[in-house]
């Protein structure tokens, strides 16, 4: 299977998970889609006010992950806009996906993640169940 098309399958596991969970989730594929003027982050999930733009990347084999710098300052501005908070989900082959806050980048090289970082990052399913589990307390605390 080309790496392409195993990245989309990956953002769309991502997507329909989240969806199972109680997010209202948008896969906004921007390869191709004739997006050069505006910005389309991978995945836009959404829960009970809270949003939350990911850029997905998938390795088979553990390897830094580079996004450049004009990349991650337009997901910054969407996320900006959208009210909501970046992250890049990164998923290597047989291991759970990791979630990593996105910070500004200067100038024009890449921000790189490398596989430590990656590794040592918080996994993805623990920071969207404390996510629902907040909201959650949230609404029962409130309705008393």
């Amino acid at each position: 299977m080309p790496l392409g098309r195993r990245g989309v399958n990956y953002e769309r596991e991502l997507a329909n998970w989240l969806w199972s969970l109680g997010f209202a989730v948008i896969r906004a594929p921007a390869s191709g889609g004739g997006v050069r003027r505006r910005f389309a982050p991978d995945l836009v999930a959404m829960f009970r006010g809270k949003v939350i733009i990911l850029e997905v990347k998938y390795r088979a084999k553990p390897t830094p992950i580079s996004i450049q710098c004009d990349k991650v300052n337009r997901l910054l501005e969407f996320a900006s806009r959208a009210g909501g908070e970046a992250y890049v989900v990164i998923k290597y082959a047989r291991e759970p996906w990791r979630i990593i806050p996105v910070k500004p980048c200067n100038g024009d090289s890449a921000l790189t993640y490398t596989t430590s970082e990656v590794k040592e990052a918080g996994r993805l399913e623990d920071a969207v169940r404390s996510m629902i589990n907040v909201n959650l307390m949230n609404l029962l605390n409130n309705g008393d």
